[in-house]
């Protein structure tokens, strides 16, 4: 829980740093996304390397579902819906993922999907 929070802290200092949330937002599942995309389970080493990575976007996952559960969150609230049960899924298929009965490939296509509506978003922001 600990860690958890230091994440989320770390989080909102560096979008106030850096950048605009949805900067962050990008960067952090770009990152994130390109990790677990890189991971060979089969390699030596590469269960723990595939483990950390699917820890590192459980806990993205977490932190965007805290924001969307948020009062103060301006989406509508059909979206919000949708995407904390994006989280959901992602935290369900993990165990999966981790207990080798599935592959991570709907996690990175649901991670290249957000990514995509982010990098739309910064282009709509940065034309206007």
């Amino acid at each position: 829980m600990l860690n958890q929070l230091q994440a989320q802290a770390g989080y909102r200092t560096t979008t106030r740093e850096t950048g605009t949330d949805k900067d962050i937002e990008l960067r952090v599942f770009t990152s994130v996304t390109s990790k677990l995309s890189s991971v060979d389970p089969k390699a030596v080493g590469g269960f723990t390397k595939l483990a950390e990575a699917m820890h590192e976007n459980v806990q993205l996952w977490t932190t965007v579902m805290a924001d969307v559960a948020g009062d103060d969150n301006q989406l509508p609230l059909e979206l919000r819906a949708q995407i904390f049960n994006l989280g959901e899924f992602i935290r369900k298929h993990t165990l999966k993922v981790l207990e080798g009965t599935e592959t991570v490939d709907a996690i990175i296509d649901i991670n290249k999907a957000i990514i995509a509506g982010l990098r739309e978003s910064q282009r709509i922001r940065e034309a206007a």
